[in-house]
């Protein structure tokens, strides 16, 4: 994949990938923004899943989702009747937007399911579906998870002052 890119940008586009990849989205999404981050010229979809060898469905999968995140930008190019597309090149407020639209919204909803688990243990407690060891098992384990939880979310007003 990206053979024909110099070494520096097969090495990005890779590593962007990796990362999305690490984050659970996408590697293409990571693969097409660390392209279009290193590219001084608008590229089309017929360009982006040439230089990556990815499909056209995939490329044009992974830009809506960029678009949606605001990752990048659609342009138009003089001449050109295809849609074309550069990186935002601003990685704090990239960073900025993908906390507000991603991650906080995720840690907002880990906090209700939590509840939710908490409250079915208690549930299957009540009617017998768990022994008493397998019932203080999970309380323990579930009990540590929220106490992370709580530690990340206390951590949010400090982090939204970064962005």
């Amino acid at each position: 994949m990206a053979e024909n890119l110099p070494s520096c940008r097969r090495e990005f586009v890779e590593t962007a990938g990796r990362l999305c990849q690490r984050l659970g989205l996408p590697r293409s999404t990571g693969q097409i923004y660390g392209l279009l981050y290193l590219s001084a010229q608008p590229l089309s979809l017929d360009d982006i899943s040439g230089l990556l060898s990815l499909s056209k469905a995939s490329a044009s999968t992974g830009t809506r989702q960029l678009l949606t995140w605001q990752a990048l930008k659609q342009v138009w190019v003089p001449g050109d009747r295809r849609d074309h597309f550069e990186a935002i090149g601003d990685l704090r407020e990239l960073l900025r937007t993908g906390y507000e639209n991603f991650f906080r919204p995720k840690l907002e909803r880990s906090v209700t399911k939590m509840d939710q688990l908490l409250a079915n243990l208690e549930a299957d407690r009540k009617s017998g579906a768990l022994s008493k060891e397998d019932h203080a098992f999970c309380k323990a384990r579930l009990a540590h998870m929220a106490t992370l939880q709580s530690r990340v979310t206390k951590l949010l007003p400090i982090a939204e002052k970064f962005f």
